[in-house]
């Protein structure tokens, strides 16, 4: 009889043995399931940035306020249409080019004379621009940053006595400032503020490719 109860007392220790292990691990499970989905999130979170190296970004905008023209001049459209293209050399450098245009008119309607000029500005040209996310510590969804530009403007004239040409041709230079606002991982809203590439101000929407 002592030996039976001894054996029951045996299987009883085991089984509350077992029992306190298996409830410790469940505990674990559960725990360190929770840390690894803590720390994925924190990396996928600090993997998030509006510009990283290797970012092929893409501008599409248009122009508004072009100081190309003089006194007395309108514009033929609106506004001066706008493509850039860079990519991200560094953490923080990106280069690429740009092509621009702009029209603009000029008329004169006095009693027996009628005169109309038109002047066309094409430009293409190379940038590059500064990210300033990280010296600011900026929210992932803005990109801000600053550049220059280089390039040449192609200017061409013609009027309503039959002359067509170029004239005014030459080298075109810019500085600027701009940001961009993403709402969703690859689309975001831009805006930049400068002389270049035929105005200042240009706005649109752009792309990672």
């Amino acid at each position: 009889m002592k030996k039976q109860l001894l054996m029951i007392s045996f299987f009883m220790a085991i089984g509350v043995i077992a029992a306190a292990q298996s409830k410790s691990k469940s505990k674990a499970v559960p725990k360190a399931k929770t840390e690894t989905k803590a720390m994925a999130s924190k990396n996928n979170n600090s993997s998030l940035r509006a510009y990283s190296k290797g970012d092929n970004l893409l501008n599409v905008g248009i122009g508004i306020g072009s100081p190309f023209f003089g006194s007395g001049y309108s514009s033929s459209l609106p506004v001066n249409p706008s493509v850039s293209f860079e990519k991200g050399i560094t953490e923080e450098i990106s280069v690429g080019g740009q092509v621009a245009y702009a029209s603009s008119k000029y008329n004169v309607d006095l009693p027996g004379a009628n005169y109309s000029f038109k002047q066309n500005a094409f430009y293409i040209g190379a940038r590059g621009s500064y990210h300033l996310n990280e010296i600011f510590k900026l929210d992932p969804k803005f990109d801000v940053y600053g550049g220059a530009s280089l390039g040449y403007v192609i200017a061409s004239v013609s009027n309503n006595q039959g002359f067509n040409g170029t004239t005014g041709s030459g080298v075109g230079f810019g500085l600027f400032a701009g940001g961009k606002y993403y709402f969703s991982n690859n689309t975001s809203l831009f805006a930049e503020l400068g002389y270049q590439s035929l105005a200042v101000v240009n706005v649109g929407i752009a792309f990672k490719l």
